[in-house]
């Protein structure tokens, strides 16, 4: 390849141009894996769940790549606005693949699964909402001035987190109370 590299920054062109997208086959690799270990009804059963993760990793090891590319050839590229696009991308995928994990409740576990499970199914909605939200909020930090991004990304998150922990434990209390 013929593109001017600072190597001593970014490291060797060899590995900045393979390591990621080798990491994106590996990642799609195991799409294909997952299949022949799991032959039962758990991986089919969250089947789409699954694949909504390893397409969301392979769009980001994607953005990393070109970002970390266009840097190392001395474009003018703000690495740092990859970070809410990236993080905002992992909490929208989260938010909308929580919810398919939903687990059954059977009467023939144990009294601890059991509970385990139903504390499961009801505190993920209330969890999973505020993500989605605060993935959203994140994607549009990148339109906020340099001196902001970082502590209105870090405000964002924190209160995305709160906001989940406190939907999901009002949501288990609520069931407890009607119980």
């Amino acid at each position: 390849m013929d593109v001017p590299i600072n190597e001593v920054k970014y490291g060797a062109s060899e590995i900045l141009f393979f390591s990621i997208p080798f990491t994106m086959l590996l990642v799609n690799i195991q799409l294909f894996i997952f299949p022949k270990l799991f032959k039962f009804d758990v991986f089919t059963r969250y089947k789409k769940g699954i694949e909504t993760i390893f397409l969301s990793l392979s769009i980001i090891l994607a953005l990393l790549y070109v970002g970390l590319i266009l840097a190392a050839t001395g474009r003018e590229v703000n690495i740092l606005l990859f970070i809410p696009v990236c993080a905002g991308i992992v909490l929208i995928t989260t938010a909308n693949t929580l919810p398919r994990f939903q687990l059954e409740v059977h009467q023939t576990s144990s009294e601890f699964t059991q509970s385990t499970n139903q504390a499961w199914n009801i505190i993920i909605q209330p969890f999973s909402f505020p993500l989605f939200i605060g993935g959203i909020a994140m994607l549009l930090c990148v339109f906020l001035p340099d001196g902001l991004m970082l502590p209105g990304f870090l405000t964002i998150l924190l209160c995305t987190m709160l906001i989940s922990i406190i939907y999901s434990y009002r949501a288990y209390q609520s069931y407890v109370n009607r119980q």
